[in-house]
């Protein structure tokens, strides 16, 4: 008889234990409420809903649509009890619940969110964000530059500043892109600055043309080919050179740190032809050339490019007095 009772003590401390754990379960069951933001995890995918485990007696379910990309089985999900009996769960409320409070802390930090460009609305356009969240982009803050066709930015995935988030019957969420490019811009012209030197060879594209050169996009931010850069030969027009849009390997020859301007060179990445003129060419020699300019003493003559040389006026003709070298 005594060897029974150390069986009786462990049923009696297994039936113990056994009656916390069920009131520890039902007293998490009573902590539960609609509206509560919860963390699940993952116990079943099927072909159109994925099954959540969320500590209650039953399992959520939530449309595979809710998801970005098909989650695994494990996986953590953050949810929100839409009701108890019987169980139902929102993962698009959760996220929504969960983003709010990352585009207040944005807003408050200046810290950038991504967005996808939904469509193109008068003045602007409409961002969506995770959790469902709609923003409004100006169109004016929308790019570094003009914006001639909209329709060009449907599909885009960004990211923003929260300019100003406010309520007017409804919450409205300005975004500027445009603020974040800046400083995406700001901060790869800072780094060219801080890595590049002057004779170092940068890429770039032909972005636009002036009378006096091209500007070339270095990744955002703009750099200067000087038509006199351009060739050792005689250049009138940049166009002739260069096109737009054409990538371009460039000597960097000046750098202006306090105005941050850049100046590029396409002929220094072929040999100066003077280097070797006196190699190529001798005294009392004949040679062709091209007339590039006249003036009142004489005519300039390309004999090859970045080689020109002065006719004289009065070296023009051995029988005629030449009063201008148009003649």
């Amino acid at each position: 008889m005594p060897s029974k009772e150390p069986n009786g003590e462990t049923t009696s401390k297994t039936q113990q234990l056994q009656e916390e754990l069920q009131e520890q379960y039902l007293k998490s069951l009573d902590e539960l409420e609609v509206g509560q933001l919860v963390t699940g995890h993952v116990v079943e995918i099927a072909p159109e809903f994925v099954f959540i485990d969320v500590g209650y007696k039953s399992e959520g379910r939530i449309p595979l649509e809710e998801f970005d990309q098909t989650p695994e089985i494990g996986d953590e999900v953050e949810v929100i009890l839409s009701r108890l009996e019987p169980l139902v769960v929102s993962k698009r409320k959760a996220d929504e619940r969960v983003f709010w409070k990352t585009i207040k802390q944005a807003f408050a930090d200046r810290e950038p969110v991504e967005g996808k460009v939904a469509k193109s609305v008068k003045g602007g356009f409409e961002i969506k964000m995770p959790g469902n969240i709609k923003g409004f982009n100006p169109i004016s803050k929308m790019d570094l530059h003009r914006i001639d066709n909209p329709d060009e930015y449907i599909g885009m995935v960004s990211k923003f500043y929260v300019e100003r988030v406010y309520s007017d019957n409804r919450v409205n969420i300005i975004l500027s892109r445009r603020a974040w490019l800046e400083e995406e811009v700001q901060s790869k012209k800072n780094d060219f600055f801080l890595h590049v030197h002057v004779g170092d060879n940068v890429q770039g594209a032909v972005k636009s043309f002036t009378s006096f050169g091209a500007f070339i996009d270095l990744g955002g931010f703009d750099g200067l080919l000087h038509i006199n850069d351009m060739s050792w030969g005689h250049v009138t027009r940049p166009k002739d050179y260069v096109k737009k849009g054409q990538t371009l390997t460039l000597k960097v020859v000046r750098l202006d740190h306090e105005n941050q301007k850049i100046n590029l060179s396409l002929k220094d990445m072929t040999e100066n032809p003077w280097d070797s003129f006196e190699q190529k060419y001798s005294a009392k020699q004949i040679v062709k050339g091209t007339v590039t300019k006249l003036t009142d003493f004489g005519a300039f003559i390309e004999i090859e490019g970045g080689i020109e040389g002065l006719a004289h006026i009065s070296e023009m003709s051995w029988v005629k007095r030449i009063e201008h070298p148009g003649e």
